[in-house]
């Protein structure tokens, strides 16, 4: 980091471990980071360096802490960076050193220089896609897959797979690992911990709920029906099914007899944007369900019990 430093500053560095900081932050410190002094042309500063994979919301929080315990100005020495991150730091103004790429010091008055970096596309929704990449990966704990091997897995073209990876790296999801120079999907031990990190940002797979007059019996349940399926919950007075746009056209919903107000539903049909053929292949898999429930049906006791149930069951 020194020589990168004065590389591109232009000027002596001076960087050595502060062993005394430690004594005064938390014991936790310790263990998350190395701490620095740091000076150039005459001004002392600090920075953080964490040993192991740190959250951002963590990450700017132990770095204010760092900073009011010192009184100096305080930036975080980072190997790697993701997109989205990046964009966060300096949204936000957090000083950061990426080694040997990026330096955004402005206490310094020294702003991100272009690195010549591979530029990811911003992502605002995520594609339902990457959405079915993530709950596979999630289901059948993947370790170092690459896009090849992930492609083949999901039935879709490598090219398809690179823009779910990108979508990932972008969304700072933290499923992105390394297997040689390729980038690759493993998926952590502690499931739960990941959904509840990923939750915030996963879509509603549903992209359109028809009720009929007659129950059409298909084959894919989904929704409070698929629940049911999982735990001990009663289903409502009619099933609720799942289709696919493609099979959509197929099974003529579009002709089929919607109901009018006040009239009794046979069935509800769900158009979703994926469906992960699950172990039990007919019904909707346990993460898209949840995720499919309506936030009117997350109101009751019974279904927010059953829906802990399935989870505990099948995902975590």
């Amino acid at each position: 980091m020194k020589e990168y430093l004065e590389k591109v500053l232009r000027q002596s560095v001076l960087i050595k471990e502060n062993n005394d900081l430690y004594n005064r932050l938390p014991l936790a410190f310790k263990g998350r980071y190395v701490l620095f002094d740091v000076e150039t042309n005459g001004m002392r500063w600090n920075a953080i360096q964490p040993k192991d994979m740190i959250g951002l919301t963590a990450l700017k929080r132990d770095r204010r802490k760092v900073q009011s315990v010192s009184g100096l100005n305080c930036a975080i020495f980072l190997d790697s960076i993701t997109p989205y991150i990046k964009e966060k730091l300096v949204e936000e103004g957090v000083p950061f050193v990426l080694a040997g790429k990026q330096v955004y010091l402005p206490f310094i008055g020294y702003l991100l220089s272009d690195s010549g970096e591979r530029e990811i596309a911003p992502v605002n929704l995520i594609s339902f896609l990457t959405q079915k990449l993530i709950l596979t990966a999630i289901y059948e704990k993947w370790h170092k897959i690459i896009a090849s091997e992930a492609a083949a897995k999901l039935n879709v073209s490598k090219m398809s797979i690179t823009r779910c990876f990108d979508e990932i790296e972008y969304l700072n999801i933290n499923i992105l690992d390394m297997k040689g120079r390729s980038r690759a999907i493993t998926v952590c031990d502690d499931v739960k911990q990941l959904w509840n990190q990923i939750y915030p940002i996963l879509r509603n797979p549903v992209i359109a709920r028809y009720e009929l007059q007659e129950d059409v019996h298909l084959e894919k349940k989904a929704g409070i029906t698929a629940l049911c399926e999982y735990s001990l919950l009663t289903d409502n007075d009619y099933p609720t099914y799942a289709v696919t746009k493609k099979e959509l056209s197929e099974i003529g919903l579009k002709k089929m007899k919607k109901i009018r107000r006040g009239e009794k539903i046979g069935c509800a049909v769900l158009e979703v944007g994926y469906f992960i053929e699950y172990k039990q292949k007919t019904i909707q898999d346990p993460l898209s369900v949840v995720l499919s429930i309506t936030n009117e049906e997350k109101q009751e006791e019974r279904v927010v019990l059953s829906v802990n149930e399935m989870l505990e069951e099948y995902v975590w």
